[in-house]
C-alpha cells in the first residue's frame, strides 16, 4: 500500500519539494493506520453480546474482551481469538478454549477448574495464582506465561511449551508434563510430587527447592538445571534421562543403599539429603555447602575438612563422627546430635545453634566467633564460657584462674585482661592483643602465640609455650 501511494505522488505531483513530499507521504500514511488500527485490535460488539446470550461464540474476534467477573461456566469459545482479553475474577470452569489466541490474557483470580485449552496459544498470559485443576493443555503455547502460585494439579501438559514460563511456588502434583518443554522456566518451590516429566526438557530451568518426589524422570533432560536442594526422593531415572554428574550422585545417595560409601572429596553443594543414611561413610574434605541435612544420618562418619558451610542441619545424627577442621561458617544446627563428636579446630563462625547436643564433644580449638548459642543448646561450661568471651569482648576482664585451655582466642582483645592462674595450655592466641595483661602463674604451654602484642605484659611465673617457667616482672 506503502508503495503504492509513494508512486502516485511521485507520478502526480513532481514539482513539490522534497520536504514537503514526504511530510504529506508521513501523513497520508498515519491516517491510513488509524483508520485500520480499531478493526484489527477491538473486539465485535455483536460477538461479545452472543457469547454473554449463548455462552457459545466459536472462533469469534473478543480481542481486548471485557469479561472480568463474567460467569462463564462451561461456555464454548473454540478457535476465538481473545488476544489481552480480560478475565479477571472470571468464572471459567469447564470452559471450552481449544485453540483460542489467549496471547497477553489476563486471568487474575478466575478459575480455570477442568477447563479445556489444548492448543491454546498463552503467550506472556498472566495466570499467578489461578485454580487450573485437571486442565486439559495439552499442546498449548505457555512461553513466558506467568504461573506463579497456579494450582495445576492433575493437569494435562503433555507436548506444551513452557519456555521461560514463571511457575515459582506452583501446586504441580500429579501433572502430566510428558515431552513438555520447561527450558529455561522457573519451577523454585513448586511441588511436582508424583508429576510425569517423562521426555520432558527442563534445560536450564530453575528448580531450586522444588519438590521431585515420586516424579516420573525418565527420558527427562535436566542438563544445566538449578537442582539446589531439590527433593529427588523416591523419583524415577532411566539411562535416557540427563543428568549433570553431581545431581546424577545426589539421586543415587537420595535413592540407593549407600552405607560405608566412599565419597571423599565429592561435590555435593546445595544437595537435598533427607534423611539419607550416611552412616560409616567417608566423607572427608566432602563439599556440603548450602546443602539441606534433614534427620540425615551421619553415625560414625569420616567428616574430616568437610564443609558444612551455609548448610541446615535439622535433627541430623553426627554421634561419634570426626568433624576435625569442619566448616560450618554460616550454618545453621537446629536439633542436631553432635554427642561425643571430634570437633578439634571446627569452624563455627556465625553460625546457629540451636538446640544442639554437644555433650561428651571434643571442642578443643573451635572457632566460636559471631555464633549463636540458645539456652537450649547442651554445652560444656568451659566452651560456652570461651564462646561468650569471644562474643563479647574480654578487655580488662577478670579472669583469674579459668580454664581457656585448648581454647580459639585468635585475635581477641585481651588488653588489661587478669589472667593470674589462668590455664590457656594449647590455646590459640594468635593475632591477640594482651597489652597491659597481668599473667601470675599462667599457663601457656604450647599455646599459640604468634603475632600476639604482648606490649606491658606482666609475667610472673608465666609458663611460656616451649614450657620455659618467666622470672617476676620487677618493675
Amino acid at each position: 500500500m506503502h508503495q503504492r501511494i509513494f508512486a502516485f505522488l511521485r507520478d502526480r505531483l513532481p514539482s513539490l519539494k522534497k520536504r514537503t513530499f514526504y511530510a504529506l507521504l508521513f501523513l497520508i500514511t498515519f491516517v491510513a493506520i488509524a483508520l485500520t488500527a480499531p478493526a484489527a485490535i477491538a473486539y465485535s460488539r455483536r460477538d461479545l453480546a452472543q457469547l454473554r446470550d449463548e455462552k457459545a461464540c466459536i472462533g469469534c474476534n473478543l480481542r481486548r474482551a471485557p469479561l472480568g467477573g463474567e460467569d462463564l461456566r462451561g461456555a464454548d469459545i473454540e478457535d476465538a481469538d481473545l488476544l489481552q482479553a480480560d478475565f479477571k475474577g472470571a468464572k471459567l470452569e469447564g470452559v471450552n478454549l481449544l485453540g483460542a489466541n489467549l496471547r497477553q490474557a489476563d486471568f487474575r483470580n478466575s478459575n480455570l477448574g477442568a477447563a479445556n485449552m489444548e492448543g491454546a496459544n498463552l503467550q506472556q498470559a498472566q495466570l499467578p495464582g489461578v485454580y487450573m485443576y485437571r486442565v486439559n493443555l495439552k499442546n498449548a503455547d505457555l512461553q513466558q506465561a506467568n504461573l506463579e502460585r497456579a494450582n495445576l494439579t492433575g493437569a494435562n501438559l503433555t507436548f506444551a511449551n513452557l519456555t521461560e514460563a514463571n511457575i515459582e511456588d506452583g501446586t504441580l502434583k500429579s501433572a502430566n508434563f510428558t515431552k513438555a518443554n520447561l527450558a529455561l522456566a522457573n519451577l523454585s518451590n513448586a511441588n511436582l510430587k508424583s508429576a510425569n516429566l517423562s521426555g520432558a526438557s527442563l534445560v536450564g530451568a530453575n528448580l531450586l527447592r522444588t519438590t521431585l518426589q515420586d516424579t516420573n524422570l525418565q527420558g527427562t533432560h535436566l542438563g544445566g538445571a538449578n537442582l539446589f536442594r531439590t527433593n529427588f526422593k523416591g523419583s524415577q531415572i532411566s539411562s535416557e534421562t540427563v543428568l549433570d554428574s553431581k545431581w546424577l550422585l545426589v539421586w543415587e545417595l537420595v535413592n540407593k543403599r549407600v552405607l560405608g560409601r566412599d565419597l571423599a572429596g565429592a561435590d555435593l553443594s546445595g544437595a537435598n539429603l533427607e534423611g539419607v543414611n550416611l552412616e560409616g561413610a567417608n566423607l572427608e574434605e566432602v563439599n556440603l555447602e548450602g546443602a539441606y541435612l534433614f534427620i540425615t544420618k551421619l553415625r560414625g562418619a569420616n567428616l574430616t575438612r568437610t564443609n558444612f558451610a551455609s548448610s541446615l542441619l535439622v535433627y541430623a545424627d553426627m554421634n561419634n563422627t570426626d568433624l576435625t577442621a569442619a566448616n560450618f561458617i554460616g550454618a545453621e544446627l537446629r536439633h542436631t546430635d553432635l554427642r561425643g563428636a571430634d570437633l578439634t579446630g571446627a569452624y563455627f563462625e556465625n553460625t546457629i545453634l540451636t538446640d544442639v547436643d554437644l555433650r561428651g564433644a571434643n571442642l578443643s580449638l573451635v572457632d566460636f566467633r559471631g555464633a549463636t548459642i540458645n539456652p537450649g543448646t547442651l554445652i560444656d561450661a568451659r566452651s560456652e564460657r570461651v564462646a561468650e568471651l569471644i562474643n563479647q569482648g574480654a578487655e580488662g576482664k577478670n579472669l583469674r584462674d579459668a580454664d581457656l585451655s585448648s581454647a580459639y582466642l585468635a585475635g581477641m582483645d585481651l588488653r588489661g585482661a587478669i589472667l593470674s592462674g589462668a590455664n590457656l595450655e594449647g590455646a590459640n592466641l594468635e593475632g591477640a592483643d594482651l597489652t597491659g595483661a597481668k599473667l601470675i602463674d599462667t599457663n601457656l604451654r604450647d599455646a599459640n602465640l604468634d603475632n600476639a602484642i604482648l606490649e606491658n605484659v606482666f609475667f610472673c611465673r608465666t609458663i611460656m609455650p616451649d614450657g620455659e617457667v618467666t622470672p617476676c616482672d620487677r618493675r
